[in-house]
């Protein structure tokens, strides 16, 4: 007597444990840099590169303090788009945490009082998003 097994396969989606927001701005990063600094209070400072599988790179900058770490990731590059389904956005801000919907507001008005960001929008993470800057 043989017995049957069945296998039951799980679809399980992928834990999100940060959040995104797209920044539209005509200025070079560091003169965005230096704006988001002095009128939000924070310290970005210059990083390694976001290298993609394509060899593509992306400049990367980093905010670390006590109550959050933000990555500021530019969006274009010579040879093309990090996240070619957000063209609109400039640079791509993650924060290394889940923020709630109130905090998420709190930063896109913060960011949007900013002089030289022209729009601010939060992005929800989707596959794509995760298996790059995840």
């Amino acid at each position: 007597m043989t017995t049957k097994k069945n296998i039951v396969k799980l679809k399980t989606d992928p834990v999100v444990n940060f959040t995104t927001i797209g920044i539209s701005s005509h200025e070079n990063d560091y003169r965005l840099l230096w704006s988001i600094n002095n009128q939000l209070g924070l310290s970005f400072s210059q990083s390694k590169c976001l290298s993609t599988d394509s060899g593509k790179k992306f400049a990367r900058f980093i905010h670390k303090d006590e109550d959050h770490q933000l990555v500021l990731v530019a969006n274009r590059c010579d040879d093309g788009f990090l996240l070619e389904k957000h063209k609109n956005f400039d640079f791509i801000l993650k924060f290394e945490t889940q923020l709630s919907e109130e905090e998420v507001t709190t930063w896109l008005r913060d960011l949007r009082k900013t002089s030289l960001i022209s729009a601010a929008f939060h992005i929800p993470v989707s596959s794509k998003i995760l298996q790059i800057l995840g």
